[in-house]
């Protein structure tokens, strides 16, 4: 029986083989890089919704806070916005640190200018949350103002001092001791008249005072952010500083 010399259709194969399995190594940081891509293109479009998000809120406490009118004051809304918003900004903060962090990790394995393309966003969004920061910032402290001359309008307009009241008839001066049953009748009606003006200044004076207490303690709050929102804006800056210099090199 006569034997076929195969070794070049062998070689052929294998020369294929190894062309293939050359093809799927070098597919293999492609597809590692769109994946990683794709990650950051979402974590990126989340924070910017977010950022949407808390500056319709911004805008609409901005309207309430600029309102002066002490008898179409939104406390309690503009309380509680002052609140979410301050926890949007702390979470966006963390969100736009956490994409930073995803950035240096992953640049080795990207190309020069898909990681700079990603550095930019990062520092656009950074300037988009400081920015945010220092409005936010500014409608409290208008906040604030509109609260002192509040507080001072109505210390001005609303409290009677206690001594201004009316006193009762002094039936040990001048008149007649002797008063008959009319005279006493009438005295009665008036001593309760007094108590009940008494009464009702002393509960204006104890509204007026947990009025002052109440906006004292949202002013200490209102200061307490304010500082929180600077440090915030400081720690932005230098992110900002830092991811401009890693574009420039």
């Amino acid at each position: 029986m006569s034997c076929r010399d195969r070794t070049q259709e062998f070689l052929s194969a294998c020369k294929s083989l190894q062309s293939r399995q050359n093809g799927i190594q070098t597919n293999k940081p492609t597809l590692r890089a769109v994946r990683q891509r794709s990650e950051f293109t979402l974590m990126a479009k989340r924070i910017g919704k977010d950022l949407s998000n808390t500056f319709a809120k911004l805008e609409k406490l901005t309207i309430l806070a600029k309102r002066k009118s002490l008898f179409d004051d939104k406390a309690v809304e503009i309380e509680e916005l002052t609140y979410i918003i301050k926890q949007d900004i702390n979470s966006l903060n963390k969100q736009i640190a956490q994409l930073q962090d995803f950035v240096r990790a992953k640049g080795s394995q990207s190309g020069r200018h898909l990681q700079t393309h990603s550095n930019t966003i990062v520092v656009s969004l950074q300037s988009k949350l400081a920015s945010m920061s220092n409005d936010f910032k500014s409608v409290l402290e208008v906040r604030t103002e509109n609260l002192k001359q509040q507080r001072s309008r109505r210390e001005q307009f609303s409290r009677a001092p206690v001594s201004a009241l009316p006193l009762a008839p002094n039936h040990l001066g001048g008149g007649p001791v002797v008063l008959g049953a009319e005279s006493r009748a009438s005295g009665d009606v008036a001593i309760d008249m007094m108590d009940s003006r008494t009464s009702q200044q002393l509960q204006l004076i104890d509204e007026q005072d947990s009025y002052i207490q109440s906006r004292a303690d949202t002013m200490q709050n209102i200061e307490s952010t304010i500082v929180e929102l600077g440090s915030i804006f400081q720690q932005l800056a230098h992110m900002v500083k830092e991811q401009e210099e890693t574009i420039q090199r």
